[in-house]
């Protein structure tokens, strides 16, 4: 079975690209993410 971050990436099919886990907690995991085409953003 594959890391979370790639069947995240997969299942976002190149709108967004999930780089890294920031932290998690409680109910909710944090990731740093870039939307494509437009560059980095920030999302959790």
């Amino acid at each position: 079975m594959s890391d979370p971050i790639t069947r995240l990436n997969a299942a976002l099919e190149g709108r967004y690209r999930i780089e890294r886990e920031l932290g998690e907690g409680g109910m909710a995991t944090v990731a740093f993410q870039w939307t494509s085409p437009s560059g980095p953003n920030p999302a959790s």
